[in-house]
């Protein structure tokens, strides 16, 4: 394997390199230094996809998404230190998409393998609705868990019903995907991400509440599989992620 040699780079790349390593550096350190509880309190929170993994390791969806949503909200954070705040917001909608895709395809495992293989089949299917479970959120609306959560939650806490919240995070998020002018990544003279504290706790507030939903999503969508986890498992996840708003209702809901 050849050696990384600065020097050896042609010049453009040269500048580009030298030029990261400054911004990078900065903004990391600054990030760290003002904001390290908060991306604290993060990591903790992502921990418990491990859990998941492993009580869903018999599923070949989960097995194939479950990366997938862990490296979301992984890169999620790179980018937020880094000062990229629409990308890191761009991975929080990643995130989410993709735990919504595993709760349809768990049981949906032919489709799966269209998808998979993007073919002929797939394409049609998508030619139908936007998203890969159909028009809007039907779909989840219809599951018995999720009815039973929904029938428990005030008009302020269900996720799915009317302009609810999981919709309301979904579609504020994807104006950062549709590249809004509110969400605009640069600013005027400015051709290298910055340190912007109100748009790191922007993030850090979706980040948090992207994570609740997505706890809540895969224990509505995987409800025998969550209570057959372990004490203490369940109670990271109910605690460190699902939080005072919504875990006894999770508790109603499953009758924990």
């Amino acid at each position: 394997m050849t050696k990384f040699k600065i020097d050896k780079l042609p010049n453009l790349t040269k500048k580009i390199h030298k030029s990261q390593l400054k911004w990078r550096d900065k903004n990391w350190k600054t990030s760290l230094t003002n904001h390290g509880k908060e991306i604290e309190e993060i990591l903790e929170k992502i921990t418990v996809f491990s859990d998941w993994v492993n009580k869903l390791q018999k599923s070949d969806v989960a097995k194939k998404l479950m990366p997938e949503i862990f490296i979301d909200v992984f890169s999620s954070i790179h980018f937020a230190c880094f000062g990229f705040y629409k990308y890191a917001n761009m991975c929080l909608r990643s995130e989410l998409e993709t735990a919504l895709r595993l709760i349809y395809f768990s049981t949906h495992p032919v489709e799966f393998k269209w998808w998979l293989k993007e073919n002929k089949a797939f394409r049609n299917m998508q030619a139908l609705a936007r998203d890969v479970w159909g028009q809007g959120y039907v779909y989840f609306e219809q599951l018995e868990e999720i009815k039973k959560f929904e029938g428990s939650c005030n008009k302020n806490k269900k996720l799915f019903a009317g302009k609810a919240n999981l919709k309301r995070t979904y579609e504020v998020l994807s104006q950062f995907i549709h590249t809004g002018a509110g969400h605009f990544q640069t600013g005027p003279e400015q051709f290298s991400p910055h340190y912007d504290k109100k748009k790191f706790k922007y993030w850090h507030l979706r980040c948090k509440e992207i994570q609740v939903y997505i706890n809540i999503l895969l224990i509505l969508g995987f409800p025998e599989d969550f209570k057959a986890m372990s004490s203490s498992n369940k109670s990271d996840i109910l605690n460190k992620c699902i939080g005072a708003n919504y875990k006894d209702i999770i508790r109603q809901t499953l009758s924990l």
